[in-house]
């Protein structure tokens, strides 16, 4: 059945479950599918950079380094691509079966695989994603611009933590000649692991010792060399730890689009907040999600 046979005006709720801890995992022929499926940057969802590393380990089970150990592989078999729903499509038909409500709805989409990808060091999955969002939230403007516009709709765009990438001068060069040449997957570096550096950094307590500087202890526990930094033209983590010696989030601030919102975040750009009974200093030029909360609330319920 389809979810457009129902109506939330008439009481009907949907349940869909895609992928994740609600999907079943393997597939008869041992395929891993407990995710719904990387796009990658060739958008063909096949024929990526699969590598979770080799672990060398003392006698106490600590983590000394890791040898990368990578194949080219398909997340998902392509016959089994067929049955799934790209995200947009999950995106077009939330709103037509949302837009049914006479007393409007809010929406919330999160293309999680961006930071799964980002956790992994993964450029050519990120990439993907972020295809994936720009077709999804294409969708959303349409529906806005064909349901009354931006006087009766509210859009916000953005995430909730960076991941410490950094793309260097020659970036577009280089991710352009790989998509002519046909060899975009290779925008990740065939030796990287998708192993989370500052997490196995800390588990083999390395956040304790001193005799080196954060950087050289992450470096210890990445792959990539310095040449493949410079064939990729872009590093996860501080500069000098190696191209994947990070995998975690980071502190840097990151943007928010947003369109409808009548000014609201505008007017809260540097203003402090009250939370949990505490009195925050608000930050120049920025805004936190508090201030976001404040204006959804705004546009749902005039508050």
């Amino acid at each position: 059945d389809s979810i457009q046979d129902k109506d939330p005006d008439n009481g009907d709720h949907v349940l869909a479950c895609f992928g994740g801890q609600y999907s079943s995992g393997r597939n008869e022929d041992g395929d891993d599918l407990s995710n719904m499926p990387y796009r990658g940057l060739d958008s063909s969802y096949l024929g990526r950079w699969c590598g979770k590393g080799i672990f060398d380990k003392d006698a106490d089970d600590v983590t000394l380094n890791i040898t990368p150990n990578s194949t080219i592989c398909d997340h998902f078999p392509e016959e089994e691509l067929k049955n799934v729903p790209v995200m947009s499509e999950h995106v077009k038909e939330a709103l037509k079966f949302l837009g049914k409500d006479d007393d409007g709805f809010f929406l919330m989409y999160e293309q999680g695989d961006i930071d799964w990808a980002a956790h992994a060091n993964h450029l050519d999955d990120l990439l993907g994603a972020m295809l994936d969002i720009d077709d999804s939230v294409t969708e959303i403007m349409k529906w806005i611009d064909n349901n009354g516009g931006y006087e009766k709709n509210v859009l916000y765009v953005t995430a909730d933590h960076d991941h410490y990438l950094t793309l260097l001068p020659h970036f577009p060069e280089v991710v352009a000649n790989m998509i002519i040449d046909g060899i975009s997957h290779n925008i990740t570096p065939e030796s990287n692991t998708e192993v989370n550096a500052w997490s196995e950094a800390i588990l083999a307590g390395r956040h304790n010792d001193n005799s080196m500087s954060q950087t050289e202890h992450l470096k210890d526990f990445s792959t990539w060399t310095d040449e493949e930094v410079q064939n990729v033209a872009h590093f996860f983590g501080p500069h000098g730890s190696g191209g994947n010696g990070w995998g975690s989030h980071s502190t840097r601030p990151i943007v928010i689009h947003h369109g409808g919102d009548d000014g609201c975040l505008e007017a809260l750009v540097g203003k402090g907040y009250r939370v949990l009974g505490r009195e925050v200093e608000g930050a120049a030029d920025k805004l936190d999600q508090v201030h976001v909360h404040a204006c959804m609330m705004k546009a749902l319920f005039g508050l």
